[in-house]
């Protein structure tokens, strides 16, 4: 797994063809600490082109030869199937694929970086609502403890398992422990789940994300 929250320089590409909202997406990265745009596209061709070695996170907009964000997405992953991409579109639907995150139009600039951060450190990323266990039917969910949720806090920041042993002092095997307990007891399959659960509940909010990403 990457280890591209710690030290190191997120290097990304920007390939959008709306001029106004690609100027937005390049400031919010511009201003934001260890990450650096090397290329911005407005075409899929481009795209392929300046992605012969690929960056840390390609990020995917409406382009102008292939209008839709998840088509071109789809594309691009066939022919760089290891590439971290996020998609920034209203409907497109988590591929099934490590490294690819969803993100809404409507989201705000702490939502994108932490998407960019996850997605760099080698996580899916989706920003859409995680199932209630009402709605399947389910009892009522286990309390997570305090260490549970500095787990989940660092574990939606994007960080690995050893990073959070060093970060909460505990052995690696300590932290598989909180990681799988607190799965279970929100009934989550995965991590990039947790992302959900945490942006749709509050449990965690989004600013507080971005800013422990930034912590070493």
């Amino acid at each position: 797994m990457k280890n591209a929250l710690i030290g190191n320089l997120i290097r990304i590409i920007l390939a959008e063809r709306r001029t106004l909202f690609r100027i937005g997406m390049r400031k919010i990265l511009d201003e934001a600490p260890g990450i650096e745009v090397t290329h911005q596209v407005d075409t899929f061709e481009s795209l392929a082109r300046h992605t012969r070695e690929l960056p840390d996170v390609v990020v995917i907009g409406c382009l102008a030869d292939v209008p839709r964000a998840p088509l071109a997405a789809r594309r691009f992953l066939d022919r760089r199937p290891s590439a971290s991409v996020l998609v920034v579109d209203d409907n497109a639907v988590l591929p099934d694929t490590p490294r690819v995150g969803v993100l809404p139009l409507t989201s705000g600039p702490d939502e994108f970086l932490s998407a960019i951060r996850m997605l760099a450190a080698g996580y899916a990323f989706y920003a859409g609502p995680a199932p209630r266990a009402a709605e399947r039917g389910e009892p009522p969910l286990e309390r997570i403890t305090r260490r549970e949720t500095d787990v989940l806090r660092l574990l939606v920041g994007g960080r690995t398992n050893s990073e959070m042993a060093r970060h909460l002092s505990l052995t690696e095997s300590t932290v598989k422990f909180h990681v799988q307990n607190l799965l279970r007891k929100l009934r989550l399959p995965n991590r990039a789940s947790a992302v959900a659960y945490a942006y749709e509940t509050g449990l965690i909010n989004v600013g507080e994300l971005s800013e422990t990403a930034r912590r070493p």
